[in-house]
């Protein structure tokens, strides 16, 4: 009966050690590939990270000169809009005082070139800037040639050009070319330049 007993206790001890040591491993080998597979799918390999940044490396490449171009006939435009609002300026300050009132060339010694270095709004016709100021404007970045017939555009009482006549501004930059037209009556109007004019 002794022997019946101890074969009884063995055979538990043996079945109570065989499923803790199996659950313990069980449990342990499930553990750890399901965290190493969660840890996979939560992040990038070093692959996967080199070949985004090859991606977005050629895309900035190509995207780059179209940029640049954008940004070139936007700040042409702006300084287009600059020389028109001088304009502006002048006829409406002629109006305000009853007399004559112009746009000047800052330095006009380049003939082909008059009003590449700036202009400005003064009282009169001096023919300079160093008269009565009302606003000075600097020389335009990244343009090539601002030209017209005359380094002097004043305009009378009525904002009409004092001499009667039509006047154009020649403006050429890279990404924009535009042909700047003041009638009679002082109004601007923009166009395309010729081809060849630039």
């Amino acid at each position: 009966m002794s022997g019946a007993i101890s074969h009884s206790i063995s055979h538990s001890i043996s079945h109570s050690i065989s499923g803790s040591v199996s659950g313990s491993v069980s449990g342990s080998v499930s553990g750890s590939v399901s965290g190493s597979m969660s840890g996979s799918m939560g992040g990038m390999t070093l692959i996967e990270l080199t070949l985004v940044v090859v991606v977005l490396a050629l895309g900035m490449s190509v995207a780059a000169p179209g940029f640049k171009k954008i940004m070139g006939r936007n700040q042409t435009t702006t300084q287009i809009n600059e020389l028109v609002t001088a304009i502006n300026l002048a006829r409406s300050e002629a109006a305000k005082v009853s007399g004559v009132i112009s746009v000047q060339a800052t330095d006009p010694s380049d003939s082909q070139n008059k009003f590449g270095k700036g202009w400005c709004v003064v009282a009169g016709n001096p023919g300079h800037c160093d008269g009565t100021l009302i606003r000075s404007f600097p020389a335009p970045v990244g343009v090539n040639r601002i030209n017209s017939e005359s380094a002097s555009l004043p305009f009378n009482a009525f904002g009409e050009t004092n001499d009667g006549a039509t006047r154009t501004f020649l403006f050429c930059a890279p990404e924009k070319q535009r042909l700047i037209t003041i009638t009679p009556v002082g109004r601007a109007k923009i166009d395309g330049a010729v081809i060849g004019d630039c």
